[in-house]
């Protein structure tokens, strides 16, 4: 029996095949043909370490007998140029053909190139340098394991530990395995978005309570005012109001942080607190991508912490009028009964990133292969607060 011959290509695909890669598994699901440069930064830029290529060398003997093959057909080309010599219209009209050839190889190569452009932002590959008063992500482990913190029994219907972080712990893109890196990324995140749904849902039912009320003291109607301002509604609609105050499913904020973030990985992450990708265009505000045109002026939002991340991002989708569709579709759940999808609500998010489409399918990719569904029903443990560094 033949031993089959290695290929570096293939070994990249059954790696990005291994790791459930959302973005090469869209291209295969596209039927695109991908080079193995290509397919090394998108596992670059998902966090998945790029497998060591073990092409056979070529041996001195053989280098010889190239070199010499390669001179005899340098021989050739030589003999071939000078009988062009005489030929000047063939060789213009070769010329215009390499190069045709060659601009459209290079517009294949950069049409993928083109979606890799965070890449330096969004996969931080150096060594994460923030002081050693930050938690390490192997000792957060550590404390979850501890604190009986397991994902498994989330799932299985049990409270989520009201565990609390100011910022993504130091050596997150340093952990070896993906699946620790996604773990202690969904038990930093969940907790924080399930938080601040409280929190939109407590104020939910106030805003239902003085509704329906005949008589509303100058307290309520000061803070009706703030929440009427807050969400971008006028002429105190409330039912307006009341389709703006809602929910983010933990599944779609933790799916979107995940692919804005890389999984916490991310250049803006690490030093901004910033899981969404939000941009801003204060002057002195903000942290400028690396790949930014020179006729571009926006950055990449800060935060002291990251709550105040996803608490900025709830109030991004749940104001701008890019997602009124989401809003419509969210209430028309709430209406019905029916619990609120991530899923569905991610169809309506095709305005949040410049690959439009895409973006949804990356986002549904990830719900799916990481079952965040599963999440959609957690609640906080009712008890106080821990709060980590």
């Amino acid at each position: 029996m033949n031993k089959r011959k290695y290929n570096y290509l293939d070994h990249l695909i059954l790696t990005a095949k291994k790791y459930e890669v959302e973005e090469y598994l869209y291209y295969e699901q596209k039927g695109r043909k991908l080079t193995a440069k290509q397919m090394e930064l998108i596992l670059l830029r998902n966090g998945v370490k790029i497998p060591k290529d073990e092409t056979p060398k070529i041996s001195k003997e053989q280098i010889k007998q190239d070199a010499y093959s390669s001179l005899l057909q340098a021989g050739g080309l030589v003999a071939t140029i000078f009988a062009f010599v005489l030929l000047p219209g063939v060789i213009k009209k070769n010329t215009a053909l390499v190069k045709s050839t060659y601009s459209q190889k290079q517009m294949a190569s950069l049409k993928i190139e083109d979606n890799n452009k965070n890449k330096t932002d969004r996969f931080f590959d150096e060594k994460d340098t923030r002081g050693f008063n930050t938690p390490h992500a192997k000792s957060v482990l550590a404390l979850f394991n501890e604190l009986k913190y397991n994902l498994n029994d989330i799932r299985d219907g049990k409270p989520v530990k009201p565990v609390f972080f100011t910022q993504l712990p130091r050596g997150i893109n340093e952990l070896d395995s993906i699946k620790n890196r996604k773990k202690i990324f969904i038990q930093i995140v969940l907790p924080l978005v399930l938080s601040e749904n409280e929190s939109i849902i407590a104020e939910r039912k106030r805003i239902t309570f003085l509704s329906k009320s005949r008589k509303i003291s100058k307290a309520d109607k000061l803070w009706l005012d703030k929440k009427f301002k807050y969400y971008k509604v006028k002429n105190r609609n409330f039912e307006k109001l009341l389709s703006k105050v809602d929910i983010i499913p933990p599944s779609l904020a933790i799916a979107q942080a995940a692919y804005e973030s890389g999984w916490g990985t991310s250049r803006f992450a690490l030093e901004g607190n910033s899981l969404f990708g939000q941009r801003t265009w204060a002057s002195k505000s903000g942290i400028v991508p690396l790949d930014r045109g020179e006729d571009q002026t926006f950055k990449v939002t800060k935060f002291d912490i990251i709550r105040a991340s996803v608490k900025a991002y709830k109030k991004n989708l749940n104001t701008h009028k890019s997602y009124e569709n989401l809003r419509l579709e969210r209430k028309k759940m709430r209406d019905e009964n029916k619990v609120i999808s991530g899923i569905q609500l991610s169809q309506h998010l095709n305005s949040y990133s410049e690959i439009k489409e895409k973006y949804v399918f990356y986002l549904q990719k990830i719900i799916e292969q990481n079952s965040l569904t599963d999440f959609d029903k957690s609640i906080l443990l009712p008890t106080k607060k821990i709060n980590l560094a």
